[in-house]
């Protein structure tokens, strides 16, 4: 820990402690501390996971990790700071006022990007929600980025997950029937957080619903629907093809960067490492 001087306390919780600190180049960087004292071997290889799922990943939509240690029986993650908050403060600040079409656009096409370069790895993240959304600025440019991989898990062979993980609201409908999963599962979970941003209200259900409420609402695919008036056909149709119940019928980050909703904004968002820049700003009076 001699080369970081802490700054300040960001969170704690069951996982562990994240605090800020700043490294002897004077750039902060975000610690996160997970104890191995009382771990089993098998919990503590577990442990190590989100570290080495972070290290396969070198994308400007993803929070990038920078090393990790183990000091005083504890494993230290050091990643990106991210000075913008989370996405889902960026939402609630909104207070009611819908964002502009071009803007969700810009915003979305990011996670999509980011989410395809997981997905190319043969990783799942399994917990996609605003919450594990980071803003950072880039100059006048807002960039978008995926964080929190501690329920991620790699695809071994071509075998689906059975295991049941993730926040409740943004759970796909094959997790809450209890069948196997794949990257599927992640495609769903993006399509809550678009359904979100149009709409500014959880897809399923709000925070304090009880859960087989919004289990219900999931299996029935009874979702918040964006103002038609306020947003286009083809990104409410592509909302809707994002939340397929089937899993089969849901699109591969592919195919939603060549949708015609996103296609443009995706190509105007050069992919050069620690940079992104977009043709078009926004203003967040809109």
């Amino acid at each position: 820990m001699e080369p970081y001087q802490h700054y300040s306390a960001i969170g704690r919780g069951s996982f562990g402690i994240v605090d800020l600190y700043k490294a002897a180049d004077g750039k902060f960087v975000i610690i996160k501390k997970i104890s191995l004292e009382y771990l089993t071997e098998k919990e503590e290889k577990t442990t190590y996971r989100e570290a080495e799922m972070m290290s396969r990943l070198n994308h400007p939509n993803i929070i990038h990790f920078y090393n990790c240690f183990v000091d005083d029986r504890s494993l230290h993650i050091v990643m990106e700071y991210a000075q913008g908050g989370t996405l889902k403060e960026y939402i609630d600040k909104r207070k009611g006022v819908l964002i502009a079409e071009m803007e969700v656009v810009y915003l979305f096409s990011q996670l999509v990007l980011g989410l395809h370069h997981v997905h190319k790895a043969d990783i799942l993240h399994r917990d996609l929600k605003p919450s594990n959304i980071l803003l950072h600025a880039v100059g006048i440019h807002t960039v978008f980025k995926i964080a929190d991989f501690g329920l991620s898990k790699m695809l071994e062979s071509k075998t689906k997950l059975s295991s049941i993980l993730g926040t409740p609201c943004y759970l796909a409908p094959e997790l809450c029937e209890g069948h196997s999963y794949g990257k599927g599962c992640d495609i769903w979970a993006l399509g809550c957080i678009l359904c979100e941003i149009m709409t500014l209200e959880k897809a399923f259900g709000a925070q304090q619903e009880a859960l087989g409420s919004v289990v219900r609402k999931i299996l029935q695919c009874q979702y918040s629907r964006p103002n038609a008036e306020k947003y286009g056909r083809h990104l409410r149709s592509l909302l809707d093809r994002l939340l397929s119940v089937d899993p089969a019928q849901r699109p591969t980050t592919e195919m939603i960067m060549a949708d015609i909703a996103v296609a443009e904004m995706c190509l105007k968002l050069p992919l050069n490492i620690g940079l992104i820049a977009c043709q078009s700003t926004f203003s967040n009076s809109n």
